[in-house]
């Protein structure tokens, strides 16, 4: 890790990034239980982290509670202007952030701190949007009938492990900004980039505001049970996501849930593959495939078919894989053995099936958990590696004639998070785009998320959306008041 040497936090101590502990109620706590994240680029333990109990959210709720009540009613305008100052001060420290995000989730350390940059992007992003003013839907001279939008209440925040930070500042700055309080569990995989945000946060928010705790498998059903929780945003696996939404169900908890894909990349045949190959491949192979809108599914033209395996190869070859204490990489390992197994588990598949490999690939045999990517040459549409998520360094590569008969390949998914169509026809990509029955479609790029737009699943990739402005109102109740003019006083 870098030296904390000169990283000062607004309070004049110096901010340590080699010590770890839960936020709860404007305080660091640490805990009779502890654990620690692995490094995947070699298998070995990180820091202690406090492993957070029950009686700890039970502290931090009342703490959400008691903020809430003066929070909520803090101008929209003052809140933005704190998350500014949040983000000013989160931009010193984005070395540091970059290293331990390295270290934490295995990322080469360009995107590491790409990473870093995109969590301070969100928090930017939301202190530039001003308030929602009150709606006058009708006014006449019997009726005037005004819609407004009122902070949620206190949202539990349960994040994931491929973009820990990036992912947990989508709900951390709609969240504050609205005027509700958030409690974040990041995963324990990858705990310690948020616990280190939320510490640095602190000195620009009233205790119990942002409230950011590690926990074992214990704390998120208590957090999605918790009567006083009154949201939950949840990033995971479409498996995972209906069990939580069963949880919050008995408290009927508002949900939002940003859960599995298995995206489609449709390549038409009238695109430069020496052109396009390289985004291509960054769009199926980049975080070595833990993205959730990566493209899993390619789909080219005949009629390019095999020029556009020879340019991807071409490019993924030329790329530098290894654990991230090796310089110039362009993708390090998979973030968690679990996640290694289960890779392993598609590369074994698709060599039992003696599907073809383009690109063979390898499954590391080193203590951590590199694994070489590789490209399947036109599995059949029923394959395991076609029909699931593998979220991972491996992606099958099939061809099309037919625009009607594609269309109804991709789309015979029970997921539709995202998607990628390469035309140079842009009437055509327009076309193809929206009858992919998916929430988000790039054209001609590879998948990149803004914080400006709003991100949502179809099927059973979510329920609800954040990002933009629209995903403002995730964190949000809507009242509309009738107010009638009729006499109603005394005589």
């Amino acid at each position: 890790m870098g030296s904390t040497e000169d990283t000062k936090g607004p309070n004049g101590t110096l901010v340590d990034f080699t010590t770890f502990q839960n936020i709860i109620d404007g305080s660091l706590h640490g805990s009779t239980e502890i654990h620690q994240g692995i490094n995947p680029s070699n298998g070995k333990p990180l820091w202690d982290v406090p492993i957070a109990s029950a009686d700890d959210l039970n502290v931090a709720v009342a703490a959400a509670q008691r903020a809430f009540k003066t929070w909520s009613k803090t101008k929209w305008e003052d809140r933005q202007e704190i998350l500014g100052k949040i983000a000013a001060e989160f931009g010193k420290y984005q070395e540091q952030m970059g290293e331990l995000l390295m270290l934490e989730g295995g990322k080469p350390i360009q995107f590491a701190k790409i990473e870093a940059w995109a969590a301070g992007e969100g928090l930017r992003y939301c202190a530039s949007e001003g308030p929602f003013a009150d709606e006058v839907l009708e006014d006449d001279e019997n009726l005037r009938l005004t819609m407004r939008h009122t902070p949620i209440g206190i949202v539990g925040a349960i994040c994931p492990w491929n973009f820990p930070l990036a992912i947990a500042m989508n709900k951390i700055a709609p969240a504050l900004l609205t005027g509700s309080c958030i409690i974040v569990k990041p995963s324990p995989f990858t705990p310690y980039s948020v616990l280190k945000f939320a510490e640095i946060a602190q000195a620009f928010l009233p205790p119990g505001v942002l409230q950011a705790m590690n926990g074992d498998a214990k704390l998120g059903p208590l957090m999605t049970e918790h009567p006083d929780i009154a949201k939950i945003s949840f990033t995971g696996s479409s498996a995972t996501g209906k069990r939580v939404m069963a949880s919050a169900a008995k408290t009927l908890k508002r949900v939002t849930l940003e859960l599995g894909g298995n995206s489609a990349s449709i390549i038409c045949p009238d695109v430069d593959v020496n052109k396009i190959a390289p985004k291509v491949a960054l769009g199926a192979f980049y975080n070595s495939g833990q993205l959730c809108i990566a493209s899993k599914r390619l789909y080219v033209h005949k009629d390019i078919y095999q020029d556009m395996m020879k340019a991807l190869i071409e490019v993924v070859k030329g790329w530098k894989v290894g654990p991230t204490s090796e310089e110039g990489l362009m993708l390090g390992p998979v973030q968690n053995e679990m996640q290694h197994n289960i890779v392993k588990g598609f590369f074994e598949d698709c060599a039992t099936n003696g599907y073809e490999f383009a690109l063979p690939g390898e499954v590391g045999k080193s203590d951590g958990f590199v694994i070489q990517p590789a490209i399947l040459d036109n599995p059949p549409d029923e394959s395991k590696i076609v029909r699931e998520e593998q979220f991972g360094p491996i992606v099958p590569m099939m061809k099309w004639d037919n625009e009607a008969e594609l269309l109804a390949r991709v789309n015979d998914t029970n997921t539709g998070l995202g998607g990628a169509v390469w035309s140079s026809d842009l009437e055509q990509a327009q076309r193809i785009a929206k009858q992919i029955e998916a929430g988000t479609i790039w054209i001609n790029n590879n998948e990149m998320p803004l914080s400006r737009a709003y991100f949502s699943g179809h099927k059973e990739s979510g329920i609800g959306g954040e990002g933009g402005r629209l995903g403002l109102l995730a964190y949000m109740n809507t009242q509309v008041i009738h107010m009638y003019k009729s006499d109603v006083g005394r005589s």
